[in-house]
């Protein structure tokens, strides 16, 4: 992420070099104006620790290091979740942090789902300040997973995490 924003800032200050050196260029220039749009972290989060719906399918037909996680109560996994998903509390993922570690190191990338979205989206970004970047989280959540109909596995969190 950092990257980026450096790389932005030089382009923009080569642009504003060139235009100091060459005064009649920029007047006489017809284009319209750059804007430079520097992305802050909820730019970044949207634009490259995201799925939509339609690419979390695309994903789920491909990658066989995919580790689905839902973060929403054992109840409402029950209800209905993503087939292959794993349920581990949103509450639990601070004693879980290990097990990320685990799945980063074995290269294994990790999406996030909660109900909207949102808390999902919350915990990538924490997950990201302690150098944990395979994971992503699902635009929406499960309501944008089943507003598409997408099919939905009902029954208790077999699967479930277990706290170490």
């Amino acid at each position: 992420m950092n990257t980026l924003r450096r790389a932005l800032v030089i382009a923009g200050l080569c642009a504003m070099c060139h235009f100091a050196q060459h005064p009649a260029v920029a007047q006489q220039s017809r284009e319209p104006k750059v804007i430079y749009h520097f992305p802050n972290e909820q730019d970044t989060l949207q634009l490259y620790h995201s799925f939509s719906v339609v690419e979390l399918e695309q994903l789920i037909a491909l990658d066989t290091a995919l580790v689905l996680i839902d973060l929403r109560q054992p109840t409402d996994y029950a209800a209905g979740h993503i087939p292959g998903s794993i349920n581990m509390p949103a509450e639990k993922i601070d004693r879980q942090f290990r097990k990320f570690r685990a799945m980063q190191e074995a290269q294994r990338n990790v999406v996030l789902i909660s109900e909207d979205g949102k808390l999902a989206r919350d915990f990538v970004a924490r997950l990201c300040k302690k150098n944990i970047d395979r994971v992503w989280y699902l635009q929406g959540g499960i309501r944008a997973w089943t507003t598409l109909g997408r099919n939905v596995q009902k029954g208790s969190p077999e699967h479930s995490t277990k706290d170490n």
